[in-house]
Formats: C-alpha cells, structure tokens, sequence
C-alpha cells in the first residue's frame, strides 16, 4: 500500500460477521462462514465486548491510517497514557484474533483496518447504495438512527464523533425520503410509503412534508376505514407533538386532515365492497429490512388491481385514491435538500526562513479570505488551539500537516489546506495543498508568485480564488467573494502587528496588545478589523470610552470589512452598549441568510444570555451543540443558562455540561468565570462543601486568579452566616489584587465586599474605612460604571454623601453616550443620593427610570429601600419578597438579596 503500512493481498473472503449500526450497536456472526475453532471463538466473545466493537466499528469508517494515539484518546480519554496505548493494543489483537492476523495493517504509530477484512457493515452498504441511486435498498437498512442508545463510558471523543456521524447519516436517510415516499405514492404503493414515511417521522417529528406523506398514504385507499384511520393517525401525531415538543403541526397538515375529514362526511353509506376492498389494500406488507449479512432487500409490489370494476362506488374510491396519489405528487415533490457548508482547516503555513508571524499572518488572511460567504465553513484558531489541548499538546505547537489531519478528524472536517511560502531573491513563491481528511488524498496544489513582499497579500487573494473553486464554490451559489486586501489590510506590516497583538492578547498580555493593535492601525489607518479587535479589548480591560471610539471609528470603515464581520461588530458595539435585543435582531437577520453559521449562532446564544432570555439561550446552545459538540465554551454557556432557570431538571444539564466541558478542556475549571458559576451549581445543588473544594483549585494560580478564588470562599462564608471568615477571606482578595498591575477594579470589588463582611460582622468603622479606600482607588481610574454605582450606593448608605457624589461625577465623565449599562447606573445612584438627602419621592423616581434599563437584583433593592422610605410599604415588600425567593450564591447580587431577607425578617420590621 502506498500508505507504507504492512497489509495483506489476498482477495476479501466472505464476511464473517455483519455489524449493525442503525438502531444500537451489534456484531452479528455470520452462519456457516470460513473460520477455525480459535477465530470462532474470538469472534463471539469480541461481539460481547461493546468498547472494542466500537473500535471496529470506528476503523471500517476509516480510509486512511489513524493514529494509535488519537484510537487511545478517543475511546480510554480518562485513563492514564500508557494504559489507554495498553487497552488500544489488546483491542487491536482482539480483532486480529477474531479476523485473522492480516485484517489490521500497522505500524508503529498507525492502524488501518485492511480491505480484505471479512465484514459487512449497514452504514456501508447505505452509502454505497445512496451512491449507485438504489433509494429502496437503502431505506430498507435504515433501521433507526445510527448507534441509537449506545454511549461509551468515559470516551467523550467517541462519542462526539458518533454524534456527527448520526447527524450526517439522518440527513442523508431524511433526503431519500423526500424522494422515496413520493415516487412510492405515484407508483401506486401507498402502505410502503406509510411505512417510510413513519420512520421519517421518527427522524424528525416536525417535518411537514414527512406528516402529508404519512396521512396521504394511509388515506389513498380511499374507503370509511383508510380515512378513519389517516384521521386517527392525525390525532395521535398531534398529541405527540404537543406532549415532546410542546409544539403544534403545521397548518399544510391540519388542512390535510380537514379533507379527509370532509372526504369521510361526503362517503355514501357503507358498502360490503368498501370493507373487502379496504382489508385487501391494507394486508399489503410493509417494506421490509435486511435480515442478516447479504440479505436481499424485498420490496414487494402491489397487490394488482381488479381488471374491471363492477360497482359505480368502487370507480369513485379508484378515482379518489388516483387523485390523492397525484396530488401527493404535487405536495410531496422532491423538494432541494440544501448542500451542507463543508468544513476546511487552514494548517499554518510552512515557511524555509521561519518568519513565524510573516507565516502566522498568511494562514490567518487565508482563513478570512476562504470564509467569505457561507459555502465554507473555516475551522478557528481557538478551535484548533482547543483541538491541541485535547491532544494534550501545547496550544503553540506549529500545526503541520500530519497534525492538522489528526486534528480536522477530531473536529469533522473534510478538507485540510496546507499553505508554504518559498523567497526566491525579491520574489515570493506562494502555493497550498488540499488534501481530503477521510482519504489523506492530496486533491491540488493552487500556486502563484508575488513581485515583492508588499504584493504578498495580493498574490494570496489569487491562491484563495483557486481554493474556493476547487473546494467546489461556483458563482452561481456563493456571494461574489470581495479581494482580500480589501476585507484585511493592504499592509502585509500592518497584518504582522495585528496577529502579534492577537498572539499577545490570547496570552492575555494586554499592555502589548494593545500596543500592537495601534502599531497595525498606525502602518494603515483604514484596517477596520483592528479597529473593531482594539475596541473589544479596550472594553474587555474597562477603558469603555475608548472601546466605544475604537468600534464607532470600526463600523464607519464597514467598506473595509467582509458581509460578515461588518455584521459580527455591529453586534459586539450592541453587546458592549449593553442592548442585547440590539445584537440578538441583527445576527438573527444574517442567520436567515446564512443558517449555516455556527459561530454567529452561538454568539447569537450568548446575547440571549445576556439578555436573560435563559430558556431561549438554552435552546439555540443546544441546537449548536448537535452540530459542534466539541466546544468547551459553549458547553460552559449551555451550563450558566441552564444554571439561571432555576429548575432541578435544567440544574441537572447543567451538571452534564460543565461535566462535559471539563473534560473537553480541563483548564476551564479554573477559569474565573466558569469556576464562580460551577461552584454557585453545587451550592444551589447543596453541596457547599465541594463548592469550597473547586473555589479552592484557584488558589494555586497566578494572584489574580487566587483573588477571584479567595472572593468566591469569602461570598461562601457569608451564605454560611460566617462574616468573621468573611472579613479574611475578602482581605486576602484585596491583598492579591493589590499585588498585580491593572487589577485595581477587582481591588474595589474585594473591598466593597470585604466592607458588606466587617459590617455583617458589626464592625462598622472597617466597613467605612474600606469604602474610603475604595473611593481612592476610583481616583485612579476605575471606569466600571456599575461598579461605581455599588460602591456609591454602599457610602451613601453609610452616610458617607460626599464620598458617593465623588462616584457620582466620576461615573458621568466616564460614561458612554448611548450605553444602556451606564445610563442606569448614573440614574440608580442619583436616587440613592436623593434617598440620602431626604427626598424618597425623586428617588423612587430616578430608581424606576434606571430599574428600567437594568432589572437585575441589585438595582431592585434599591427601588424596594427608596419604595419602603417614600411610604409604599406594600411594593416595598412585594420586592423584597421577590428577591429574597430568588436567593442565588454567587457575585454581588447574592448580597443584595441577602439585604431583602434581612429586611423581611420581624426584628428589622
């Protein structure tokens, strides 16, 4: 083999075993076939083995060698490496024992299972027969959805590839039937058009067309009983529907089944010929399935008419079924199944003179070019740095194109582009392979020189043209692709900065960062996308008014940019200005468009999020998690929305996903955010103690990190009404963020926190002198407007009214004009002051114009203090009840609801 793997020669022999596929997982060992005593009996005992017939299952996918260590990762994940390389081997000698020695070819790093390996595969013989156009043979062995019910232990990876492989197949047995079940209709063969079109229900219960199939076939007969029965159906599938989905059918199939209730009220009365004729058309069998390896596929015809009818009734019913078959024809035409966006990985470009960011920047620009559109789906670099942790390998390795295949077939891509640059004096040579994943064919090289350096760019919009063609992108389906220096920057100087800021920025150098983004934009003051990239981390590092600039100045160079990044920072201006229905509306308007993009989905998911659509945020996670279940974050995501709906059916997901999560990325558990959010699931969940055991795994980290740890044990402490560990545990956040450079707002954070401990403590004086290191802290540069507004709202509680309007005026002049989030704040703490002047009427006022913008718990309990003190007792409560119900762990608005328990409790009455 070409390969360079040892493998037999010999002519395949007849099949040993037939493995089951579609519906559940089983090894079928075939009567009577070629085998001694020992291979007999490794054969059955391996069909009992469901790991190691999944391993089988998974080499006969393969066309191309596998590694041995992504087989070891992808069913022993959890296992230690060399025991997982231990149970790898044993498996393979298994199937060697069962299928004889020649059935595997290896080496040291590959496997192969060989062509001559004797078995039989359904997934295999549905495709072949999808290719040769045989649609009857293969419905006949689409049994049920492929692996149904089967889930490995501990072998996430199998499992995501199963996912996808169901995925794929479901599509393509839902294709066949869109033709199927019409043809079947038209050539007179209604019960097997029923019957087909009951499984293509069960594939996808909303599909109209699948509902008009099934109710057309059942109701062609014509007679009382056809069309009791079309109407029965319709009923029972109506309340099927409503009871798993919650769903309703559409309104093509209600009318449907209006007409055959109308048909059934206009038949004459019963006729002994309706009955005869309805049990002969009816006792038609069904399509039937394989029965075994080989088996023949029997469709049978149906029963012949009778030559010449005796009776006007049994014209009319010939007539009636003759036209429902036509006019299912009509409804039921082969509609255009939409060609699925392939998946191509752009591997980092190989460069003889090691330039690595002149060769980082290059495959970065070729991905922004090959995404233009929505033919194309672009793996990420996150995706591929993600990929590279599961592989347990550093996320800077240089991504050649061994690793690139190993990673695309981890992730389900189909094509792997593998870019090189060559220096031939002034000149540079530019080309880039394609190779096909499942085969490791190479299917081109697509080649072109630049003059010079500065032309670089140019010359690699002419390779990326080549590519969209080959990759099969005509222009008679794909949006004409734009030049590439127009869409990124004319500046092959201005690129490098930008991918060494990006380099900076992933490793959360910021300083750098953003040095190198302004570095990019001084080299050409038109490169939009560093505009919109500067503007994202200038908000991410809390310096909001030049994040604003940065992205208004991004949007008026909207020429510079693709459709679709255009797109993607009109959203994020909207996100950071904290209107989410703003961001959610426009991604909504590209996805009609472009329903194939993923990534603007999930961004999409998190707007929800953030506008806390919870059950809405949920349901599109997990919409692109069928899709992609190979993303950390957004399992993380699924995880917080499913976390804040507040049910113990949905705190149960929440679990499997940050389970899932973990394991796809183990780093995540210390990731600030996602270790909170955790932890506030166990405690919800009542398990404190293992929530203090995941806050505690920050403490090893960098100080920052260890802050956010000792805050998240402080905010314990005070769930456990244990303000003295409290007051330690918030004073050594404060001291480690203290320590770092750039972390004074996650100082004032700590120390408004710490001030809420010494006060719960009794110790009054400590909470006022922290509130006056806080209002110092703020006059070096604290820009967080919400933030000023809790630490204005803690002094002005305090009576400390000068020290809140300083955060008052500091909060103005830092406020963005236009941002929901800074509005609100200004206008809460202005009734705070207000409530602090004696004036509750203005304050119930002002909190009720900025509780509008922001109905979170902390502006709520200032509406419910400024509503008690103007005299509404009865809203006032009804608000503190409110939030006292909802007590949630975690984060500044546990305190707040902590503050509404206290104040309906009898003594504060």
């Amino acid at each position: 083999m070409s390969n360079g793997l040892s493998t037999a020669t010999s002519v395949r022999s007849s099949p040993r075993a037939f493995l089951r596929t579609f519906g559940g997982l089983t090894l079928e060992v075939a009567d009577g076939s070629d085998t001694n005593e020992t291979e007999a009996r490794a054969l059955h005992e391996l069909a009992g083995r469901r790991r190691k017939v999944a391993l089988l299952l998974y080499l006969t996918g393969q066309s191309r060698p596998v590694s041995r260590e992504l087989l070891a990762t992808l069913f022993w994940s959890e296992e230690p490496p060399e025991r997982a390389r231990h149970n790898l081997a044993e498996a393979l000698s298994h199937i060697r024992r069962a299928f004889g020695r020649h059935s595997i070819a290896s080496r040291v790093t590959d496997v192969l299972l060989a062509d001559s390996c004797p078995i039989d595969v359904d997934v295999r013989l549905f495709d072949a027969a999808l290719a040769n156009g045989d649609l009857e043979r293969a419905a006949s062995l689409y049994a049920g959805p492929f692996l149904e019910g089967v889930f490995l232990q501990r072998a996430p990876g199998f499992d995501d590839w199963a996912a996808r492989e169901r995925a794929r197949l479901s599509g393509r047995f839902v294709a066949l039937c869109v033709t199927l079940v019409p043809r079947l209709l038209s050539d007179g063969r209604p019960a097997e058009a029923a019957a087909l079109a009951e499984h293509w229900l069960n594939e996808d219960l909303e599909d109209a067309d699948a509902a008009i199939g099934l109710l057309t076939a059942l109701a062609t007969p014509g007679t009382r009983a056809a069309l009791r029965d079309a109407i029965e159906r319709y009923g029972r599938l109506k309340m099927r529907l409503l009871a798993e989905l919650e769903s309703e059918l559409d309104e093509s199939v209600t009318a449907l089944s209006a007409t055959h209730e109308a048909r059934l009220a206009a038949l004459p009365a019963r006729r002994e010929t309706d009955s005869a004729l309805a049990t002969h058309v009816e006792s038609s069998p069904a399509m039937e399935k394989d029965t075994g390896p080989g088996a023949v596929p029997q469709v049978l015809t149906p029963t012949a008419a009778a030559s010449s009818p005796r009776r006007f009734a049994r014209i009319l019913i010939g007539l009636a079924g003759a036209f429902v078959a036509v006019a299912a024809w009509v409804v039921l035409r082969p509609r255009e199944v939409p060609e699925a966006a392939a998946w191509v990985l752009v591997a980092d470009t190989q460069d003889p003179a090691r330039d690595l960011m002149t060769a980082e920047s290059i495959s970065m620009a070729l991905s922004v070019a090959l995404a233009q559109g929505d033919r194309l789906n672009v793996v990420t670099r996150d995706r591929v740095r993600e990929a590279l942790q599961l592989m347990r390998r550093p996320d800077s390795t240089f991504v050649d194109e061994r690793t690139a295949l190993e990673i695309a077939t981890r992730i389900g891509a189909g094509q792997v582009v593998i870019p090189s640059l060559a220096r031939l004096g002034a000149q540079r040579a530019l080309s880039a392979r394609t190779v096909d994943v499942a085969t490791g064919r190479a299917l081109g090289v697509d080649r072109t020189t630049a003059v010079n350096e500065d032309s670089l760019l140019s010359a690699l919009d002419v390779v990326a043209r080549q590519l969209r063609s080959r990759l099969g992108r005509s222009s008679r389906n794909v949006d004409q692709p734009r030049p590439l220096p127009d869409v990124t920057t004319a500046s092959l100087g201005a690129l490098r900065e930008y991918t060494i800021a990006n380099d900076y920025s992933r490793r959360r150098v910021y300083d750098s960062a953003l040095v190198a983004y302004r570095r990019a934009i001084a080299l050409d003051s038109s490169f939009a996308t560093a505009y919109a990239a500067l503007g994202q981390l200038l908000h991410h590092t809390n310096q909001p008014a030049e994040g604003e600039q940065a992205l208004v100045r991004a949007l008026s160079l909207r020429s510079r940019l693709s459709e679709r990044e255009a797109m993607r920072n009109e959203a994020m201006q909207a996100r950071w200005r904290r209107q989410p229905d703003s961001a959610i509306a426009i991604q909504q308007r590209w996805l009609a468009g472009h329903p194939r993009d993923t990534d603007t989905r999930s961004s999409m998911a998190y707007d929800l999020f953030l506008g806390r659509r919870f059950a809405a945020a949920q349901q599109v996670y997990l919409e692109v998690l069928a899709t992609d279940s190979l993303n950390p974050v957004d399992w993380i995501n699924l995880a917080a929305s499913c976390n804040a709906l507040d049910t113990e059916s949905d705190r149960a997901v929440a679990r499997r996903a940050f389970a899932r999560a973990f394991a796809l990325d183990p780093s995540q558990r210390t990731d600030v955010i996602q270790n909170n959010e955790y932890g506030s699931l166990l405690v919800r969940a009542g398990f404190p103690d293992s929530a203090a055991a995941v806050f505690r795994l920050m403490l090893g980290g960098p100080p920052g990190q260890a802050a956010r740890g000792y805050r998240s044990l402080g905010l314990l402490a005070l769930w456990r009404r244990d303000p003295r560990t409290a007051v330690a545990l918030f004073d050594s956040a404060a001291q480690s963020h203290q320590a770092m450079k750039n972390e004074s707002l996650g100082e004032v954070r700590a120390r408004l926190m710490l001030a809420w401990a010494r006060g719960e403590a009794g110790d009054e004086a400590g909470a006022r002198a922290e509130l006056e290191r806080t209002r110092a802290l703020s006059r070096n540069g604290v820009a967080e407007p919400t933030v000023l507004y809790w630490a204005g709202k803690a002094m002005a509680r305090r009576g400390m009214t000068a020290a809140a309007r300083e955060m008052l005026d500091t909060l103005a002049r830092r406020a963005v004009a236009g941002n929901v989030r800074h509005e609100s704040a200004a206008l809460l703490l202005r009734g705070e002051l207000a409530l602090a002047r004696g004036e509750p009427g203005v304050a119930v006022l002002l909190i009720e114009r900025g509780g509008a913008l922001d109905s979170t718990p902390v502006p709520r309990e200032s509406l419910a203090h400024a509503a008690r003190a103007a005299g509404q007792t009865a809203r006032a409560d009804s608000i503190y009840r409110h939030l006292a119900g909802t007590l949630r762990f975690g984060t500044e608005a546990m305190l707040a609801q902590r503050l509404a328990v206290r104040q309906l409790t009898p003594a504060r009455r």
